[in-house]
């Protein structure tokens, strides 16, 4: 009960004098390893996808995927990794592609028992400096980091 109501008298004075809150030391999420719920991820979430070189763009490649989240917990995924790109970003076809969009796979929610497409002509990954040495054919490795520290490494067919 006292820590609510300390936690009530900093909300207070927050209002009243415009300071910024700082959250306790034990309120503070440090180790995203240990988070109820978050931990099996990579096995609650299975992905499907393939890439292609973007058209006019040679040094741009763009993924195509479905995942699947099998499990009842929703997992935020935080972040998308490949050594075969410098950056990975998302951008839709048809919207304006602004810092908060280009980081929408930095935070992103799969909710529990759900089917997630992200096809041709929606939001997808677009992976930057992609080599001339990767073939059609070739695969690409992309790793999907979730909250809670475990991952997923899917191979990404390069199709024409």
């Amino acid at each position: 009960m006292k820590r609510v109501q300390a936690i009530l008298a900093s909300l207070v004075t927050v209002f009243m004098t415009g300071s910024a809150l700082t959250l306790p030391e034990a309120y503070a999420q440090t180790d995203d390893n240990n988070l109820p719920g978050q931990k099996n991820a990579n096995r609650d979430i299975s992905i499907e996808g393939w890439i292609r070189r973007a058209p006019r763009y040679p040094t741009l490649a763009a993924a195509y995927f479905t995942i699947v989240n099998k499990g009842h917990e929703a997992h935020l995924i935080s972040g998308v990794t490949s050594p075969d790109c410098s950056d990975i970003e998302a951008f839709h076809s048809e919207q304006e592609v602004t810092s908060h969009t280009a980081n929408l796979f930095s935070h992103f929610t799969i909710p529990g028992d759900m089917t997630m497409v992200f096809p041709e002509g929606g939001y997808h990954l677009i992976c930057r400096n992609f080599p001339d040495t990767i073939k059609t054919g070739d695969t690409v490795p992309l790793t999907f980091k979730y909250l809670g520290g475990s991952s997923t490494t899917v191979s990404f067919k390069l199709r024409d």
